[in-house]
């Protein structure tokens, strides 16, 4: 099967969940549409080998993934295609976080299928770390395959834990935060909306105010390279 038809699997069986439990869910709404415009546009092809201290330990976890096998085998393959990307880069808190997690892009701009309207992929977290408050503009679900979290959407609110088949919603402009329990974690994340204004941290002051600094600038939409 090639790169593209394991995204487009990818995007039904992900796309099915949703469904399902977009049934009582009204907040799902945006991502099941988003999810149905997918099609087979080819997007990126990259397939580089990223060094990076998570790397190493991420075919036992995806071992462990929990979900319709249909979903966990396309994630399995183009997790194995490589391609993933270190999330943060730079000083400051960036550097504190460069260690601990990656991502892959599989819908969306960067994505092995091309869509304008969402960027969906796998997200990868190390065991007991703590990703801390931060925010940005798109609308985004994390919906988790292996491992444990806690996610605080907002920066008083009580944090709630999801692990395999669950998962949590962040509404735009939102500040959260996650805290992974004692495994790494696989989590399937979806923005749509707003997907090229920046991410920020916040940070808490010693008076008990938040400041907000950037955290990383996205790179703007367009369309695919259709000579690749």
């Amino acid at each position: 099967m090639t790169s593209q038809s394991q995204a487009l699997q990818f995007a039904h069986s992900y796309l099915e969940i949703l469904e399902g439990l977009g049934a009582s869910d009204d907040a799902l709404s945006p991502f099941i549409e988003a999810l149905r415009s997918v099609d087979e546009t080819p997007g990126d092809n990259a397939t580089h080998t990223l060094d990076h201290p998570l790397m190493p330990l991420l075919e036992g976890v995806l071992a462990k993934a929990e979900g319709p096998q249909v979903l966990t085998s396309s994630v399995a393959a183009l997790a194995s295609e490589g391609g993933f990307f270190q999330v943060y880069e730079g000083e400051g808190i960036n550097a504190t976080q460069a260690d601990y997690m990656v991502g892959k892009h599989i819908l969306g701009p960067k994505g092995r299928l091309f869509n304008e309207k969402l960027r969906a992929g796998i997200f990868f977290l190390a065991a007991n770390f703590e990703y801390p408050m931060h925010n940005h503009a798109g609308l985004e679900i994390y919906y988790v395959l292996s491992g444990t979290l806690d996610v605080q959407n907002g920066v008083d609110a009580e944090p709630r834990r999801i692990g395999p088949g669950e998962y949590s919603v962040t509404p735009s402009n939102v500040p959260h935060a996650l805290t992974i329990g004692n495994e790494p974690v696989v989590i399937l994340y979806t923005w749509v909306g707003d997907l090229v204004s920046p991410i920020y941290w916040w940070v808490e002051e010693e008076d008990g105010s938040w400041t907000k600094t950037i955290a990383k600038e996205l790179a703007p939409t367009s369309s695919p390279d259709t000579n690749k």
